[in-house]
């Protein structure tokens, strides 16, 4: 049935942007923590933190890019 994989691709691009935002929202809370504090360590550790949050938003990246990719492959284009 189309409408269920219509419906199940859906959720899953619901569940790749939640996982993209959740480091996002880390990233800016580390970022805003870090320029509060004002001093050097403060800062290295936001700094140290904010790295990791890309990386796992590169992470989510990678696996869309995957997906996307695999729907290429097999003739399904996603609008």
């Amino acid at each position: 049935m189309r409408f269920r994989s219509d419906n199940s691709d859906l959720e899953q691009r619901h569940a790749e942007l939640h996982d993209l935002c959740q480091p996002l929202t880390a990233l800016q809370c580390r970022l805003e923590i870090g320029q509060m504090q004002g001093h050097p360590g403060g800062l290295k550790e936001a700094v140290d933190g904010s790295l990791e949050e890309t990386r796992r938003m590169f992470e989510v990246i990678a696996r869309i890019r995957q997906r996307l990719l695999a729907d290429e492959e097999n003739g399904s284009h996603a609008t």
